[in-house]
């Protein structure tokens, strides 16, 4: 459906100067202990009181800074009246224990502990974290979830209600994780320049003036408000001339974002914590949820431009449940101030606002090497499908937590190839834990060597032919449960989920 803003926008004042979200810590080498407390209370969002799902307080959750090799000791608070837990996106964690365990469950007035060894390898980029409650489909957490054992002051109440990741995430319950700092892998030259934290949102505000769950139902097609940093249409400023780095994540629970810098360029340096094989520039970013970019930008002359989200559609009729359709909205200003110092040609070059970013040689410290020409231990068929409705699967079959997706395991140190194929009229997002992929291919289409990602949209099938993604992994370190599902999280939450064993090797 055609999403539109004004109403949803009403009583929100744009231009304000742009915020970054709050830091959980100050980024230190020494282990860490923090605390997340998830909250229900009013947030104000550009002048409007809005009552949201919040960590610490705030509709973007504060900024977790980790470096490699670091312990870090994590305290999960609820204080909402449903079940919750996290799951850190993107990091290469254990699925087991107390580390990235999603089958862990945190009643009400419960905290659970997480324990996160950083591996000293972990690449330096943009991660996230956000609710990932799994629910029976009845308001319950799924037979298998282990709830948490550690009581808060008040004993949790025996029945415990189960909202889901989609509602959750969608009232606010996310944040943005940095590990160490991507400028470092950088020429010396960009190392000191200005970093930004860009974490784009939608929300959908009820009549009564709370994001729409829990006196609502989410939904993609509804009218909403975009907003960065939780700020609606906010003003980032710059030096004609100066390079940027913008570190942009979509924490969102469902919607994509199409961006582009009006007059300008992004040159990628890093995509979904990972630095790039080619640096490239890009005219614009699509962005399903999950996906983050680390890009360098260069102000032109003074003046001003926009960062938007272009029109995009998900499928090709969104008036019949084929996928949906968003249209053409500004999310951030961008202010050119003049610089009085020498910005070299960039400041007096082309139009008003955004010139050219740079030229970035690779591969960067960091960047993963080419899967494309490994063995293949085993080749798998994952196939999306919907029924235009509320049913979505993977290979047929609903998400059973009890059952792996295959009978047969992966083995620790092997590289697989998938195919991903979509049989659906809608574009499905999907997202593997643990571990990054290479993408090989879209729909025949052999991509850029050494194109990692945790996220790829999976196109949609045109005339009946489904949408073919090719990817490959090397299963490393860590044994047990690999979940992987579409990162639109009402798909997710009813069926488009599934998991595989890893196990060592024999």
């Amino acid at each position: 459906m055609l999403r539109t803003t004004k109403e949803q926008a009403a009583g929100m004042i744009p231009g304000a100067a742009l915020v970054e979200p709050p830091d959980l810590n100050r980024a230190t080498p020494k282990d860490l202990n923090v605390q997340l407390t998830a909250v229900q209370q009013e947030v104000m969002i550009s002048g409007k009181k809005v009552l949201a799902e919040t960590y610490n307080g705030s509709l973007v959750g504060p900024t977790l800074h980790v470096v490699p090799g670091q312990r870090v000791t994590l305290k999960l608070a609820n204080h909402l009246g449903t079940s919750t837990n996290l799951h850190y996106h993107g990091m290469h964690l254990s699925p087991e224990g107390s580390a990235d365990n999603i089958d862990l469950s945190v009643k009400p007035g419960q905290i659970q502990t997480y324990h996160l060894d950083i591996p000293a390898n972990q690449e330096p980029g943009t991660y996230w974290y956000h609710d990932h409650e799994m629910c029976d489909g009845n308001g319950r957490p799924m037979p298998g979830m282990t709830m948490s054992p550690a009581p808060a002051k008040s004993p949790a109440p025996a029945n415990v209600r189960c909202n889901g990741t989609e509602s959750q995430i969608g009232a606010g319950l996310s944040g943005t994780i940095i590990v160490g700092d991507s400028r470092e892998t950088l020429p010396p030259a960009y190392r000191g320049i200005t970093a930004h934290t860009l974490a784009l949102k939608d929300t959908q505000i009820s009549s009564s003036s709370s994001i729409v769950y829990p006196d609502g139902v989410l939904e993609p097609a509804e009218p909403t408000v975009r907003l960065v940093n939780g700020q609606y249409q906010p003003t980032l400023t710059m030096k004609a001339g100066e390079t940027q780095l913008w570190r942009i994540a979509n924490e969102d629970y469902a919607i994509a974002y199409d961006l582009q810098l009006d007059g300008g360029t992004f040159t990628v340096v890093n995509q979904d914590g990972i630095p790039a094989a080619a640096p490239a520039r890009a005219k614009h970013l699509l962005m399903p949820p999950g996906r983050r970019f680390d890009v360098l930008v260069t102000a032109g002359a003074t003046g001003s431009t926009w960062l938007r989200t272009l029109a995009h559609k998900t499928g090709p009729d969104p008036f019949n449940g084929a996928g949906d359709e968003y249209p053409d909205t500004p999310l951030m200003k961008v202010n050119v101030q003049k610089d009085s110092g020498n910005a070299g040609p960039a400041a007096t070059a082309g139009r008003a606002g955004m010139a050219t970013s740079p030229q970035i040689a690779g591969p960067l410290p960091g960047s993963h090497p080419d899967l494309s020409k490994e063995p293949i231990a085993r080749s798998r068929s994952i196939v999306l499908n919907d029924d235009a409705g509320n049913h979505f699967w993977i290979n047929g079959k609903l998400f059973d937590h009890t059952k792996p997706t295959f009978a047969e395991p992966a083995t620790l140190g092997t590289v697989e190839e998938w195919t991903l194929t979509n049989k659906a009229h809608q574009n499905h997002p999907f997202h593997l834990h643990v571990a990054p992929f290479q993408v090989l291919s879209v729909n025949g289409v052999a991509q850029p060597r050494a194109d990692y990602m945790d996220v790829v949209s999976v196109p949609h099938a045109v005339n009946g032919k489904p949408g073919k993604v090719v990817i490959r992994i090397r299963f490393t370190d860590f044994t047990g449960k690999w979940f992987f599902h579409c990162h639109i999280t009402g798909h997710e939450d009813t069926g488009m989920m599934g998991y595989l064993n890893v196990i060592a090797a024999g």
